[in-house]
Parts: C-alpha cells; sequence; structure tokens
C-alpha cells in the first residue's frame, strides 16, 4: 500500500536533512550552526513559494531530534476544499451545505478580515458536529471562518463511496490498534480506517405517517433542492433534509446522515429524513485511494474552539480543527505545547508556523506574548512569503532568514535526479522549460515533472500541455506578427492558442507580458516601454470582465499600429 507521501514526488524527494537542501548553501551552514550548538533563536524564514523554507525548518528538526523529531515539533497549517459537505446548525435549524458556500455566505454578511493571502471572518451563531473527550457526537460552536489558495491537494475516495478533497498536511483521525491517532493527510495510506459515524438507515418509506401532513407536503416540494430547512416545533427533535447522491441501480451509500446510529431514518424520493438529535457510537471507513491533484484550490477552514475536531464531507469523516493561524489556536493549542516537556539533551522544542504572514492582528499579538513566556522552553520558526505582514515586535525577536529563488543549474540538476530515480525518459530542452515556468520554485518544478511524466516521455510539449500554458515560441511568433504589421495573421495565432490550449485572456497577457521583456522580441526600450503601459492597461480591462477576444483584439491592433510606425 502506497501513502501519500510516497504518491507526491514533492514529498518522496523531500530533503530530510540540511545536507541534502538544495542551494541555500549560506542559509544551510548558519542552521547547522545551531545544530552544533544545540541551541537556537526565534526564526523568520521568508522569501517565494518553493525555495524551501518549510523543508529547511524540517530539516533542522530532524537534524536537531533525530528520526522521531515531529513529536517536539507542532506544525500548524490546513485546509478544506469548498465542496466538502457540512451539516451545520444555525438558529436551531439544521441544515446540510457545502463548506466554501457556507464561508462565502458569512462573508458576504460582514467585511472578512485580510491577512496575507487569506480571508478570515468572526462567527457567534454557527455549530458544527464535533467529537467530545468522552467520544460522544456533539454540536459545537465555531469561531472563525477562512479560506485561501493552496497550490496542490489530496483527494481521497473511500471504500463506501464518497470522497474528500484536503490539502496534504490537514490532520484527521484514523482508528489503529483500537485508539483514534491523528495523523497528516499526507502520511495516510490506502486501507486505512477514517472515523465516521455508525451506520444505521431503515429504506421502508411507510413510517411517513408518523409526519404530520404538513410535514410529507413539505418534503415533497423539496425533494429537487440541495436541502432545505424544517423544525417540527410540537417536538423537541430536530428533523434534516438531506439530498441522497445515489449510484444507478444502487442503494443511496452516499447519503450524509445514512451513517448515523440513534436516528429515525426515512427515505422519500431523493431525500432522507432523519428524526432526533442522538448520535451513538462511530465507524471506520477505509480509504480506497489516494489521488494527487496538482492545480490549485481554493480552500477553507473553520476554527471550533474545545474540542478543534469535526465531521464533514460525503460520508461524515472526523477531521481536525484546520484554522491554525487564528487567535484561539495561538492561545489554546501552543500554550499547550509550549508547556509540555522539553527532549532530553535539547533545552527546547519547536513549534513551526508556516504562512505566518496569514494570520490575523491579533493572533500575531498573542503569539508575541508566548514568545516571551515560553521562550527559555520553546523556539518559533515562522514562515512567511511576504515579512511585512508580521509586526515588528514579532520580527525583532527573529533572527531573520531571506531564501532566494533557486539557481537553474540546481533544480534542473534535481530533476534529473528524481527523474532517473523514477525511470522517466526526458529531454534536456524539456527540463529547461520547466525551470522557465517555475521561475525557481522547487515545488512547482517537481509537480510539473511529475504531472508531465504521467503522459510518457517528458518533452517540451508535454510539459507545456500539463500546465495549460502556449510555448513561448508560438506567443513569440504572435507579436512579431503583429509587429510586422500582419494584424490578421497575428489574430489567428491568438485564436488558435486561446482555442488549442484553453487559455484564458488573463493567461495570454501574462505570458505576452514574459515575451515583450525576454532577449527574443526586439524593441527600442521607449516603445517597450509604451506596450507594458498599454498591455497593463488591457489586463485590467480583462478582470474587470471585459471580453477576452475583444481585449486582446485590440491589443494586437495596436501594437500592429506601432510596428507600421517603426518601419515594420
Amino acid at each position: 500500500m502506497s501513502s501519500a507521501l510516497e504518491i507526491l514526488w514533492v514529498e518522496k524527494y523531500r530533503p530530510k536533512s540540511l545536507d541534502e537542501i538544495v542551494d541555500q548553501k549560506e542559509i544551510v551552514e548558519r542552521l547547522k550552526k545551531f545544530v552544533e550548538e544545540k541551541n537556537m533563536p526565534h526564526l523568520l524564514f521568508a522569501g517565494p513559494p518553493g525555495t524551501g523554507k518549510t523543508t529547511a525548518a524540517h530539516a533542522l528538526a530532524h537534524d536537531l531530534y533525530g528520526d522521531n523529531y515531529k513529536q517536539y515539533m507542532l506544525e500548524l497549517n490546513a485546509s478544506i476544499s469548498g465542496d466538502t459537505p457540512i451539516l451545520v446548525r444555525r438558529g436551531g435549524r439544521v441544515r446540510l451545505v457545502k463548506v466554501g458556500e457556507l464561508v462565502d455566505y458569512y462573508m458576504d454578511l460582514q467585511k472578512p478580515m485580510r491577512a496575507g493571502n487569506s480571508d478570515y471572518v468572526k462567527v457567534g451563531d454557527l455549530e458544527v458536529l464535533s467529537l467530545d473527550k468522552n467520544g460522544h457526537v456533539v454540536w459545537r460552536r465555531v469561531s472563525y471562518l477562512a479560506r485561501h489558495v493552496a497550490p496542490a491537494y489530496l483527494r481521497l475516495r473511500l471504500r463506501n463511496g464518497g470522497e474528500l478533497k484536503l490539502t496534504g498536511n490537514h490532520s484527521v483521525y484514523i482508528h489503529e490498534d483500537g485508539e483514534l491517532k491523528l495523523v497528516s493527510a499526507s502520511d495516510l495510506r490506502v486501507g486505512d480506517r477514517l472515523v465516521s459515524f455508525a451506520q444505521q438507515i431503515t429504506s421502508s418509506t411507510s413510517s411517513h405517517t408518523d409526519l404530520n401532513n404538513s410535514m410529507v407536503n413539505a418534503l415533497r416540494a423539496g425533494i429537487s433542492g440541495e436541502s432545505f430547512d424544517y423544525t417540527l416545533h410540537e417536538r423537541e427533535a430536530l428533523l434534516d433534509v438531506v439530498r441522497v447522491k445515489s449510484a444507478r441501480g444502487g442503494a443511496p451509500a452516499s447519503a450524509w446522515l445514512a451513517r448515523v446510529t440513534g436516528y429515525k431514518s426515512y427515505l422519500t424520493g431523493d431525500s432522507v429524513v432523519v428524526e432526533s438529535a442522538q448520535y451513538k457510537g462511530l465507524d471506520y471507513i477505509e480509504i480506497e485511494s489516494i489521488e494527487i491533484i496538482n492545480k490549485p484550490l481554493l480552500v477553507y477552514d473553520l476554527s471550533v474552539p474545545g474540542t478543534e475536531n469535526f465531521f464533514a464531507g460525503e460520508i461524515p469523516i472526523l477531521l481536525h480543527n484546520s484554522d491554525e493561524r487564528g487567535i484561539n489556536v495561538i492561545r489554546e493549542k501552543v500554550k499547550e505545547f509550549a508547556r509540555s516537556r522539553t527532549p532530553p539533551g535539547i533545552p527546547f522544542k519547536i513549534i513551526l508556523l508556516d504562512e505566518a504572514d496569514n494570520m490575523t492582528a491579533d493572533a500575531q499579538q498573542a503569539l508575541r506574548r508566548l514568545m516571551e513566556l515560553f521562550t527559555v522552553s520553546t523556539r518559533f520558526i515562522l514562515i512567511a512569503n511576504y515579512p511585512s505582514k508580521i509586526i515588528d515586535p514579532i520580527q525583532s525577536r527573529c533572527a531573520f532568514f531571506r531564501f532566494t529563488p533557486l539557481r537553474k543549474e540546481d533544480v534542473i540538476a534535481r530533476l534529473k535526479y528524481i527523474a532517473d530515480n523514477e525511470g522517466v525518459e526526458y529531454d534536456e530542452e524539456a527540463l529547461e522549460a520547466i525551470y522557465e515556468i517555475s521561475e525557481g520554485d522547487m515545488r512547482k518544478a517537481i509537480n510539473i515533472l511529475q504531472s508531465s511524466a504521467y503522459l510518457g516521455k517528458v518533452t517540451v510539449d508535454t510539459v507545456y500541455k500539463v500546465v495549460g500554458m502556449a510555448r513561448p515560441k508560438e506567443v513569440r511568433e504572435m507579436i512579431q506578427a503583429a509587429l510586422r504589421g500582419d494584424f490578421t495573421l497575428a489574430r489567428e495565432m491568438l485564436r488558435k492558442l486561446m482555442i488549442e490550449y484553453g487559455l484564458s485572456g488573463t493567461d495570454v497577457v501574462k505570458q505576452i507580458h514574459r515575451e515583450i521583456f525576454g532577449q527574443e522580441v526586439k524593441l527600442p526600450e521607449e516603445v517597450r516601454v509604451l506596450v507594458a503601459d498599454y498591455l497593463g492597461e488591457i489586463h485590467f480591462r480583462l478582470v474587470e470582465g471585459s471580453d477576452d477576444d475583444i481585449q486582446l483584439s485590440a491589443f494586437l491592433a495596436w501594437l500592429s499600429q506601432i510596428g507600421k510606425s517603426l518601419g515594420g
């Protein structure tokens, strides 16, 4: 059985020790001094994505504590996809919604807080299902909701139907050796048993007589909808209506509440009606497959104080609290870890805060105080793409390390090493193309290599195919045709790029921008300035919703006029 770590090359080939880190030689030398002295200050790693910040933090901890370093290191960061179903309660009404729709709803109600590339909103009237310390499923209040973009994610397919999409560092609970264990999604293996509700459902519709006529009519009216709210006021129990996702000719195995013990359940049309708010027992669902999706995804976080877990998914799976940059986690989870026992031989533990520039202002102030209180027994490593988002009092308490984009020769050498180990055929030009696209981002480069390898031999064509980009040569030829004054040919080439590669207008603009400032397109400096200025205007119009074809055609027409004024 393969784990996600073995499937995802970027994790499989992640350096384990400081000696294995690619490039960043000065930073590695400074970190090795900390290992030798078995002491270090708080650290702030800053720089572009994919340059080794998180890897360096893990390698440092590994070299300090050994192979079991994770028990002395607390890492905070996780998210789930927006299409993940979740059962919520608000104002006494229960309904099934998608996480993304839920967060968007609250962010439309009130202006969200902005922290780095994440949006946060505080809520006080929302509850989700959670597991308490006694193993009982209970309703718990949510404190914060958040959303941001993840570069890649895992898709877990479950044995009894349903799937779950979440980032690799999201934590989930599994049942192993008679106990519940919390593990990162990237450590999951096919066959692992995720925690869910116990299963009980009846397929009989005869029990509809137990419901009053108005309820039956309401059910019939709502069958075609995604879900609707209803409270049976003459009883204390809530009635939840959930749409069933049925397989052709099969049982509605993926019904959300088909896995709840203690409910009196009814089937009507394509909906399941469950009566009572009692939950009993747990069930365990095996993972059938794990798939790596190397595409950006808008992901969402929930903060559930007290239990730090919640049930979500087509089949409800127990997930760990995913808002790990909010004030509640900073004040509670970090404080608890900071007070725990230090490892033998090393006088401190490490708390790693990835994407620290996404922390709320309140959370940063709480973190500042914790850094003061627990500096003897705990060291913080903060990772940020934009260090300016970190408040000055925290920056002044940290040793600063600035990571730079990796050099071309180092990236290509690493790609060759991975390709050779995996038995992948490749062209040298393809690896150079991967570097040009990744722009020194090693994580992105390895993901592109793996995606390209699935199509067979890694060539320049397959590289640009998997990333959804046109070959630079084709974009360059379109620009040169326009500069020669051949507007008709340039426009035909534009339409070919957009149709064959499926590029959006903004994608084309970005590639044109790259070529305009490259070495192949020869332009006088003053003309290059004019082109850059007008291209920026076109990009703004596209972002505001203008038609792609009209705006890019206008740009090529203007470029043709510029070309004619230069004498073709």
